[in-house]
């Protein structure tokens, strides 16, 4: 009868290290769908990473030319020229202005 005791108990046994068997692999699988989903959202990081600097370049690049208009139109230039930037740098702020104050458009599906 000791055997029979001892073979149901066994049986206990393996039955609970089975239910361990498979919570852990129910864990380890779970962490695995996350772990395969970082990459992705390491790409998004990268791709607006990537999209910060294209837009602090272009930034620097108006500035730039921003400051060349500024050292040509100076006290003493031509006519000619304060002209140009006084019409270009109107329609520039007018267009900007018109950009800025109309809504965007989001498509819907």
């Amino acid at each position: 009868m000791d055997s029979f005791k001892m073979l149901g108990s066994s049986t206990k046994l393996k039955k609970e290290s089975e239910d361990r068997n498979n919570t852990m692999d129910d864990l380890y699988s779970e962490a695995g769908f996350t772990l395969l989903e970082e990459p992705k959202s390491s790409m998004v990081f990268m791709d607006l990473y990537g999209q910060d600097e294209d837009h602090i370049r272009k930034i620097k690049e108006f500035l730039a030319s921003f400051d060349m208009v500024k050292k040509m139109v100076k006290p003493g230039c031509s006519q000619e020229v304060l002209k140009v930037a006084l019409n270009s740098m109107s329609t520039l702020v007018s267009i900007l202005t018109y950009m800025s104050s109309s809504p965007i458009l989001h498509s819907s599906l």
